[in-house]
């Protein structure tokens, strides 16, 4: 039977995987795109992201659709108003130790077209001087990586969708879903119903809240994260994006002068959430991180020696089980589909997820193989029982994704 290309599309979630769905479906043809949120555009997370980009993952499918996120980026800086891809690299500094058993992992990389170099001590300072580094540490340096500023990003992705024709509807909480003998026709929300012919849920860390509507749960854990930002330098700080496995952290520059850092090695608790009348601006940073951050930091960077600290942004950053995005059909129902759990890289991840769940959308397939993110994979877990415990960020149940650490983006 012939795959039928919808004419209408509601997105559930205005963060920046929904806006970038959003764009891609209406770039597809789809004549009605409603983008629908509880609260309002990039009022989530989205907004509080840090923004590094890099495509060095661990594993092949993820390696590939970071590739892809990479070039729409590249993109996204040409076509988007006020908006800029900072692809001043991303470091991913280790030690000499991590960086030999990752080696067949770089090999992958560099298969599939990955661009970078390994720099070791006197090398790194060399090339960054406001980075300090000793002989012990080495980097893995992403020439395509860099990061983005989500306050930039954010407006300026939701102009161009203005313009391409999408319908944003702010402050209407999905409430239900139509679905007849198994299939989606509509989506309700606190103030009608929209029939259409397919939905998509792009919220994250609420993402359960709306399947179970539909009968569905994913094992995931929500985790607050917080990124503490200085007052502005003189001039523009010379170091990349750099995810630092070796002080468990990450800093970066801003667009205006500044350093942004965040950190998970206080091993925050699972953060359960108040249902659905959560919002971001419940959260307080965890008191552990900023202290963390300044005596660790100013290792790396001396700029940070007695710096003031301006603002801090907290979200929620989502992992699934095994640690991999959620992306594709919801089981059970036909029509509705997914994608959430990006663990801390929802940003990096954005652009390509949005172009995929177009696809399963509009064309039944993706362009790329992309089952390992299947929702479907969970089938024969005890989601219940995952969800009914508390754990911690670092628990050893999915330390096994990383390379490199370098996931966290």
């Amino acid at each position: 039977m012939a795959y039928i290309k919808p004419r209408s599309v509601v997105v559930i979630g205005a963060g920046v995987t929904g806006l970038s769905t959003a764009f891609h479906l209406a770039e597809k043809g789809v004549e009605r795109v409603i983008v629908v949120d509880k609260g309002t555009v990039g009022g989530g997370s989205s907004l509080q992201a840090g923004g590094i980009i890099t495509m060095l993952m661990g594993e092949e499918p993820a390696v590939r659709a970071r590739s892809r996120s990479l070039d729409l980026f590249e993109r996204f800086g040409r076509v988007l108003d006020g908006y800029d891809f900072h692809q001043v690299g991303c470091l991913n500094l280790c030690t000499e130790q991590s960086l030999a058993d990752n080696a067949p992992i770089r090999d992958m990389q560099e298969r599939l077209g990955a661009r970078f170099e390994v720099l070791h001590g006197q090398q790194l300072a060399e090339r960054f001087p406001d980075l300090q580094a000793t002989e012990a540490d080495f980097g893995v340096l992403d020439l395509r990586g860099g990061y983005s500023e989500p306050h930039r990003y954010v407006p300026a992705l939701r102009t161009k969708l203005e313009e391409m024709g999408v319908e944003f509807r702010e402050n209407e909480p999905v409430v239900g879903f139509d679905v007849k003998q198994g299939s989606l026709s509509g989506v309700v929300t606190n103030t009608s119903t929209l029939e259409v012919d397919a939905a998509v849920c792009a919220v994250n860390a609420w993402a359960n809240q709306l399947l179970s509507l539909v009968g569905f749960q994913i094992p995931y854990k929500n985790f607050v994260h917080e990124r503490f930002v200085t007052k502005p330098f003189p001039q523009s700080p010379r170091i990349p994006a750099v995810n630092d496995n070796i002080l468990n952290g990450y800093i970066r520059p801003t667009d205006d002068n500044r350093l942004l850092l965040g950190t998970s090695a206080h091993n925050p608790e699972s953060y359960e959430m108040s249902g659905s009348d959560f919002e971001v601006g419940h959260l307080e940073p965890d008191k552990a991180a900023l202290p963390f951050l300044k005596n660790q930091f100013v290792q790396r960077s001396p700029m940070l020696e007695g710096v003031d600290w301006d603002y801090h942004t907290v979200g929620l950053i989502s992992f699934a089980a095994d640690v991999k995005p959620v992306i594709g059909p919801v089981p059970g129902v036909e029509n509705l589909y997914v994608g959430t759990n990006f663990h801390s890289g929802g940003f990096a991840y954005n652009p390509v997820a949005g172009q995929l769940l177009a696809e399963y959308v509009v064309d039944g397939e993706t362009s790329i193989n992309v089952d390992i993110f299947s929702p479907n994979r969970f089938k024969g877990m005890d989601t219940e029982e995952f969800l009914s415990r508390s754990i911690r960020h670092d628990d050893n149940s999915w330390q096994h994704h990383a390379s490199l650490r370098q996931v966290r983006h």
